[in-house]
């Protein structure tokens, strides 16, 4: 086989919407051939629908695979090994940890492929923190890679914790799956004051959190507009105690990429009550959708995004204060246009343009 004919080769858990999106358009940017293995065909916690893998190769190795919830997922792939030995790839892109990135590390290693580490993980969310098992697997990795590929700076801590020099890893920034399309909705013409999308869970999503923050405002006589997009174990809840404090809300399940930009645009305020989301792209959408966005502190987005670059709120997660926040915001309609022209400024920073340079950047470096 010609070098020129050798493939980069990623190896990933599974496809979501997003990485679909950045394959079709690294594999075009590249001057060689783009190979995605993946560890399982989907999560079953995951209902996306995605279409057939566009301008890149793409197989499901066979193995062991553990779904323990929406987020975390246990692969063991042994057949990751030959299926190296048999591309002799000129580099391979490890996506996160698991037993299978391990061995396809050890095998890159053996093969004397140079591979990378991707990560979206941060230290504030990182289980080899508290677990030896999840610590071996971190340090078996990251030493040995030839660069790093980070969202955040957080990720780009959890991977110097761990023995990658800051100055290799590159910043391939996380990103919606879609774009809305112009012109976007006047935000106060919008049908809906308040949006919440994502799981309806409270460990993770802070389901029961958004729920509690809206009877705060209705108790205090401003029950809102309300829009819920996703589905989960609290959906019921949410519904019932909505009703019981007279606030109209839609719930619309889980809502297909195609149908997500109508969701971000129909409302004025986005609430994201995360307890530990390692970005969040769901700001990201809101963002781009001309939705003002009030988070938790407990986010990737909320602090190098929203914090960091002025362009959303973030406050801790008080009943009260975000009852009071959330009606400040929506009586303050210039303070969310200025929140919307820092989002404009700051957007093309957390793009797939961004995302197809990092990979870039870090393939050049090896070579």
């Amino acid at each position: 086989m010609r070098d020129g004919e050798r493939p980069v080769v990623v190896v990933t858990g599974a496809l979501a919407p997003y990485t679909q999106v950045l394959y079709r358009a690294l594999a075009a940017a590249l001057d060689r051939p783009l190979t995605v293995l993946a560890c399982a065909a989907r999560e079953p916690a995951r209902q996306w629908e995605l279409a057939a893998a566009d301008g890149y190769g793409f197989a499901v190795l066979p193995g062991l695979r553990w779904h323990r919830d929406a987020v975390r997922n246990l692969y063991v792939n042994p057949g990751v090994v030959p299926r190296l030995a048999a591309l002799r790839p000129a580099a391979v892109i490890l996506n996160d940890f698991s037993p299978t990135m391990a061995m396809a590390a050890l095998a890159a290693r053996a093969l004397r492929i140079p591979f990378a580490i991707r990560t979206d993980g941060v230290p504030e969310t990182d289980p080899g923190a508290r677990s030896p098992a999840h610590r071996a697997l971190r340090r078996a990795i990251v030493p040995g890679a030839a660069f790093g590929l980070a969202p955040s700076e957080g990720s780009r801590t959890l991977l110097a914790a761990y023995g990658l020099a800051p100055e290799r890893v590159f910043r391939a920034p996380l990103f919606p799956a879609w774009t809305p399309a112009p012109p976007l909705p006047a935000p106060e013409t919008r049908p809906y004051d308040v949006l919440f999308c994502g799981i309806l869970n409270e460990e993770v999503k802070g389901a029961r959190f958004f729920t509690d923050v809206m009877r705060a405002c209705a108790a205090a006589g401003r029950p809102l507009r309300v829009r819920v997009a996703g589905d989960g174990p609290l959906r019921a809840e949410m519904a019932s105690r909505l009703a019981e404090a007279g606030i109209p809300a839609r719930f619309d399940g889980y809502l297909a990429q195609g149908a997500l930009a109508e969701a971000h645009a129909s409302a004025r305020l986005l609430l994201f009550p995360s307890r530990g989301d390692v970005w969040g792209i769901v700001v990201n959408e809101a963002l781009q959708s001309g939705t003002a966005v009030l988070a938790s502190p407990h986010s990737g987005a909320a602090r190098e995004l929203l914090e960091a670059r002025g362009c959303g709120v973030v406050r801790p997660m008080d009943v009260a204060d975000w009852a009071r926040t959330t009606v400040a915001l929506l009586d303050d309609p210039g303070r969310r246009a200025a929140l919307r022209d820092a989002a404009e400024r700051v957007l093309p920073e957390v793009s797939l343009a961004r995302a197809v340079a990092a990979y870039r950047a870090g393939l050049a470096s090896v070579g």
